[in-house]
């Protein structure tokens, strides 16, 4: 597989050897000139003498994980689609990609199904329904949708890597880990599964292979903030605070001029893992000038703020996220944090019995209202909520002391 570029130039050059080869008039070619005509070759591959064509050379063959976009290579096999299916498909991506990025999924999964209605043997179409759904917390119905692709076209790397991510949110890291294989070795270009695979090593303690991993995405999408979050996130883990917050620095340097909310929220999380808490809540506070009532910026402010002990406000930014988005799993567990942090042991308790209620995987629940059990006097109960908690998710106990300070 050629890294960048095109792969014309050697193919070219690759005909021309064997027409000489086969060519017994013509004179020898001299070592020197074999070298010579295969450098070239190479450098036209890699963009040229051109340092920013050849970046955006590489950028083309990737599939990144801070970008929606793929290689067509990675999707699969090109289905002998008639015109108007393919025209059915690439409307269908546009009209859902916006609905998507602003958390619209029930709406995109509509649209999505009518045009599978119309073509329901374009295992493309599923990968991303697929992906809508898991958006959405339909884990089965994403399932059963990556089933059905993989079933149409094994040979799709973002199908196999899609249904890993379903099965990461399953806790079931064995087949996650098994499908992020598959993914890579259909299309080693996969930077997003590399990370996805990373996250699951990471899930297991497995902190040594997880850095491996996320290395390998980090060499493939070097301009992508997300494997220098989560490789600093590792290394915290591991205690090694300095190439954490070197990590941390790279994903702020990579983010200097944020003109979203979520660009100010991704930077912000950086600055929380560096600790630098300052230009964090900086940050937060430009997301939600721009987008107010963005609901996920208002659960890590929150989060922020009841690392930090401002316990009320970080209550306020809670109830606010759940008034936006009621029966979230992830902000009642962050609310529980906030009251387990204030010391208030019962409201923590019933913050992460509505989570669990909810998600009833969700690992940092139970080891929450384990904690609060265990300071409430119930040590029992603690322990079995520990034992759930360690058992879905190995590392919970490592995440909760690293992040918020909760032992």
């Amino acid at each position: 597989m050629i890294l960048f570029g095109s792969s014309d130039p050697i193919r070219t050059f690759a005909g021309k050897i064997s027409s000489h080869s086969n060519c017994r008039r013509c004179r020898p070619i001299s070592p020197r000139s074999w070298l010579a005509f295969a450098l070239l070759a190479l450098l036209v591959a890699l963009g040229g003498t051109d340092p920013a064509r050849a970046q955006q050379a590489q950028t083309q063959w990737i599939v990144s994980a801070c970008r929606a976009d793929a290689p067509p290579a990675a999707e699969g096999k090109i289905p002998d689609a008639s015109a108007l299916s393919r025209n059915r498909e690439a409307r269908a991506r546009a009209a859902t990609a916006p609905l998507s990025s602003t958390g619209a999924y029930a709406r995109a999964i509509e649209q999505l199904s009518r045009v599978i209605d119309y073509d329901p043997d374009n295992a493309r179409l599923y990968v991303n329904r697929g992906g809508l759904y898991l958006g959405n917390r339909q884990i089965n119905e994403a399932l059963a949708d990556y089933n059905r692709s993989i079933s149409l076209d094994p040979t799709s790397s973002l199908a196999f890597a899609g249904r890993g991510q379903t099965y990461l949110r399953m806790a079931d890291y064995e087949h996650a880990i098994e499908d992020f294989n598959e993914a890579v070795n259909l299309y080693s270009g996969n930077a997003r599964a590399f990370l996805a695979r990373g996250t699951a090593y990471t899930s297991t303690r497995e902190y040594d292979r997880a850095i491996e991993d996320v290395d390998r995405s980090i060499t493939l999408d070097p301009l992508c903030t997300a494997g220098y979050r989560a490789r600093a996130y590792i290394y915290g883990m591991k205690g090694d605070r300095d190439r954490a917050n070197a990590d941390y620095d790279q994903a702020i340097k990579l983010d200097p001029n944020p003109g979203t909310a979520t660009a100010f929220s991704r930077r912000a999380s950086a600055y929380q893992g560096k600790r630098d808490y300052d230009h964090a809540m900086a940050d937060f506070a430009q997301a939600l000038k721009l987008e107010p009532n963005n609901a996920s910026v208002l659960n890590n402010r929150c989060l922020l703020r009841a690392v930090l002990g401002l316990y009320e406000s970080a209550l306020t930014d809670c109830n606010e996220a759940l008034r936006i988005k009621p029966g979230e799993a992830s902000i009642l567990d962050s609310r529980g944090v906030a009251h387990l942090k204030k010391g208030a042991l019962e409201q923590a308790i019933e913050d992460y019995d509505a989570a669990l209620q909810i998600d009833a995987k969700m690992a940092v629940a139970l080891y929450g209202r384990a904690i609060a059990k265990q300071r409430k006097g119930d040590a029992v109960g603690g322990e079995a909520d520990i034992a759930m908690a360690l058992a879905i998710k190995p590392n919970v106990a490592d995440e909760m002391a690293a992040r918020y300070g909760i032992k």
